[in-house]
């Protein structure tokens, strides 16, 4: 593989319960209390259509998207990246490899993570929810990570935790590589898995 390209929460870094809880905390002030397992179904998926499902519309969604945002950064002191991953993404540019990050965040949910992990040290281009003509589970976001830095289906790995990731990679036609680091039990929604990555180094070996 030539292309590396990836999910950020759940994959990158171990943030998924941050936002579960940010999730738990605005539901909340709008009086409606989930349990944070009720709430998994919003990882992997865009911010809008998550407040959509949960009965914002119209103008409500945008405002809602940041309060969820504000709320999940009361509890983001316990986020930080996986074992391993930093050395690994270096290990990969060094031997040629592009890199990139495909997520469902929106920019301004996107830059609170840049600067706190420095994303942009680590991976040639960014595509964010929005900035493709349809959002995952569509490939439409891959292909463009794909076409910015100048990538091939053949030689192009995505990198995730989610069904919504499978998807996007089987639908932009690449690998798709299981972060079982989140995911250690893949449903058949998964499938195909092309490598099941134990640790992060493992993608090491796609090279």
């Amino acid at each position: 593989m030539k292309t590396f390209i990836f999910d950020i929460d759940g994959t990158l870094l171990d943030s998924v319960t941050m936002y579960l809880l940010g999730l738990q905390k605005t539901m909340r002030r709008h009086g409606q209390e989930f349990t944070l397992d009720e709430l998994r179904f919003s990882n992997g998926i865009p911010s809008t259509v998550t407040m959509g499902r949960l009965g914002f519309e119209g103008d409500a969604v945008a405002p809602a998207v940041k309060e969820w945002t504000q709320d999940s950064l009361d509890f983001v002191d316990d986020v930080d990246w996986f074992p391993g991953m930093k050395d690994t993404l270096v290990a990969l540019r060094a031997a040629g490899a592009k890199t990139g990050i495909v997520t469902s965040k929106n920019r301004d949910q996107y830059s609170i993570d840049d600067q706190r992990f420095g994303f942009s040290h680590y991976f040639d281009t960014i595509v964010g929810a929005g900035e493709a003509k349809r959002n995952k589970p569509f490939g439409d976001p891959i292909l463009l990570a794909m076409q910015r830095v100048g990538g091939d289906v053949a030689d192009t790995v995505y990198v995730g935790d989610t069904a919504t990731d499978a998807q996007a990679a089987h639908d932009a036609k690449v690998a798709f590589a299981l972060a079982t680091w989140t995911t250690p039990q893949p449903g058949p929604e998964f499938d195909p898995i092309a490598a099941r990555l134990q640790t992060p180094a493992d993608l090491k070996q796609l090279l």
